[in-house]
């Protein structure tokens, strides 16, 4: 079977398969989430890095390359 010429159907009919599966499972009862313990931040000062240089002038940039 060459694929290439053939994956637009199998595009369409996976695609066609997925709808019919969602469509079938949308009455199904969803599922609870159940949290048994409150989460806990353990950390929570938030890392700041600051750089500080002055910047290069013209003359010092040429002087680099």
């Amino acid at each position: 079977m060459n694929i290439r010429k053939n994956f637009e159907a199998i595009f369409l009919s996976a695609a066609a398969l997925g709808l019919a599966a969602s469509y079938a499972t949308a009455a199904a009862r969803p599922v609870d989430v159940v949290q048994t313990e409150a989460a806990v931040l353990v950390d929570s000062t938030v890392h700041v890095v600051v750089v500080k240089a002055p910047r290069l002038s013209v003359a010092e940039k040429a002087g680099l390359k």
